[in-house]
């Protein structure tokens, strides 16, 4: 089949895409939560060793061919394009999902060259910039400053003890005014990158990882600078980070449909 003829009757999609040393077994519920409104999930997870690359590179800093998160946010519109659902929400954790997130807004609205996809046929990037009808943060995004302490202590939820060891070296030999710099690179194109499709930011006074504060200065700006109607909020009470739906789930679904 032609990847650009679209088939009726298709599910809409959500992407959900996970935090720092998640598994997929980890976003089962929330894979549950939209197959009960007939929505298709799409787990798609940055690897940690993506994370650690992106404190240093992003679609416009230090930006590299090789980048691994350009490449999943690419094989993520590539499947998108195969599948032609009628809509898709990206519905996205942490630092990780946020590092996807700025890839794929890149490859969507900032990208003027053609997108070639592995099958050999260009990705109709307009086509499916009309079919993102939403994007989710939940506990996120981190502020973290440039400061790769808060890293460091996500790097806590890798499995693998030899990766964590590893990426924890990497990440103490990163330069610090690098990291500075990307960090506000990063945080900039999130403030500022406005695009016409709503939003909603889920978080929690309780994150540790993901400050309340900073998030809701965040918000405010974007409720500024936005048009009307389209940036949504939900503070959970005392949630820690990324476990907003397992404490409450009731509060979870209303907030996010």
């Amino acid at each position: 089949m032609n990847p650009d003829q679209s088939t009726p009757n298709k599910k809409p999609i959500v992407v959900l895409a996970g935090w720092l040393g998640c598994q997929p077994r980890n976003l089962r519920r929330y894979s549950q939560m939209y197959d009960h409104i007939g929505w298709d999930s799409l787990i798609r997870i940055g690897s940690p060793r993506s994370v650690v690359a992106a404190m240093t590179e992003g679609p416009s800093y230090g930006q590299s061919s090789k980048s691994e998160m350009k490449h999943l946010a690419i094989n993520i519109l590539q499947e998108l394009q195969t599948k032609q659902p009628p809509h898709f929400v990206l519905h996205i954790f942490s630092n990780n999902g946020c590092f996807l997130w700025e890839w794929m807004r890149f490859l969507l609205y900032e990208n003027d060259a053609p997108l070639p996809s592995a099958a050999g046929y260009n990705i109709d990037i307009h086509n499916l910039r009309g079919k993102l009808i939403g994007i989710i943060f939940d506990s996120a995004p981190a502020h973290y400053n440039g400061n790769t302490d808060t890293l460091q202590s996500a790097l806590h939820y890798v499995s693998s003890v030899t990766e964590r060891n590893h990426l924890m070296n990497v990440t103490k030999s990163l330069d610090a005014q690098v990291t500075k710099q990307r960090f506000d690179n990063f945080w900039n194109s999130l403030c500022n990158g406005m695009i016409d499709t709503p939003q909603m930011h889920l978080y929690s006074q309780s994150d540790k990882l993901a400050s309340a504060k900073q998030l809701e200065k965040l918000i405010a700006y974007r409720e500024k600078n936005a048009r009307e109607g389209k940036i949504w909020k939900h503070m959970f009470e005392d949630s820690e980070h990324c476990c907003h739906l397992m404490k409450y789930p009731e509060e979870y679904d209303r907030s996010v449909w």
